[in-house]
C-alpha cells in the first residue's frame, strides 16, 4: 500500500514507532513547553509595559483625573444639599414671619398706641410675653411651643417698636381679652 509515495519499510527501525508511550510523553512535553514559553513571553511583555515610566505616568494621570472628578461630584452634591437646606430654612423663616405678622397688630389712636398680640402661638399664656422699654422703644419678646406630627417646634418672637413721639413708660398698660394681649402705650406730642 502506497499513499502519497509513503513507504513503510523505510521507517520500520524508528525508535518512537517501537515505543508509543514514549511518543505520547514527548508530545505532551513539547505542548507543555510551548504553552510555558507563550505564557512567559506574554507575561514578559506585560511586566515590561507595567514598569514602563511613560505607561505608569499615564495611569497616574488617569487616576488623578478620576479622583478629581469624584471630589467635584462630592462638592456638587454637598453644594446642592446646602442650597436645598438654605431654601428650606428660608421658606420656614418666611412662614414664621408670615405667622408673626398674623398675630401682631398695631393701632394708633389720638393719644395712645395699641399693640394687640395674639397669645395662641405662645401657649395662650401672657406669662410667655416679656415687655421692656428703652427710651422711645418698646421691645416685646415672646416664646411658645407647638407639637407637630413628629417633632416639637419652638416659636420665639422678638419685635422692637420705635415710636416717633415721646412715650410715657410709666403709663403702659397690659390687658388680656380672650386670646388677645393688648398693650396700650400713651404718647405725648
Amino acid at each position: 500500500m502506497e499513499d502519497n509515495n509513503y513507504r513503510h519499510e523505510e521507517f520500520d527501525d524508528c525508535f518512537l514507532c517501537k515505543h508509543p508511550a514514549l511518543r505520547h510523553i514527548l508530545t505532551g512535553l513539547l505542548i507543555f513547553l510551548g504553552a510555558f514559553m507563550a505564557s512567559y513571553v506574554i507575561s514578559d511583555w506585560h511586566f515590561k509595559r507595567m514598569y514602563d515610566p511613560v505607561y505608569q505616568m499615564g495611569r497616574m494621570d488617569k487616576a488623578i483625573m478620576n479622583r478629581e472628578r469624584n471630589f467635584d461630584r462630592m462638592d456638587m452634591r454637598a453644594l446642592k444639599q446646602q442650597e436645598k437646606m438654605e431654601r428650606k430654612a428660608f421658606k420656614h423663616e418666611q412662614k414664621l414671619a408670615k405667622t408673626a405678622a398674623q398675630f401682631v397688630h398695631v393701632e394708633k389712636n389720638a393719644d395712645t398706641y395699641k399693640i394687640i398680640l395674639d397669645l395662641r402661638p405662645f401657649d395662650n399664656n401672657e406669662k410667655n410675653v416679656e415687655i421692656r422699654t428703652q427710651g422711645n422703644t418698646l421691645i416685646i419678646n415672646a416664646a411658645g411651643e407647638r407639637n407637630l406630627h413628629n417633632h416639637e417646634e419652638v416659636l420665639k418672637f422678638s419685635q422692637a417698636f420705635a415710636f416717633p413721639e415721646h412715650i410715657d413708660t410709666s403709663e403702659i398698660t397690659k390687658v388680656r381679652e380672650g386670646n388677645n394681649y393688648i398693650i396700650t402705650v400713651p404718647y405725648e406730642d
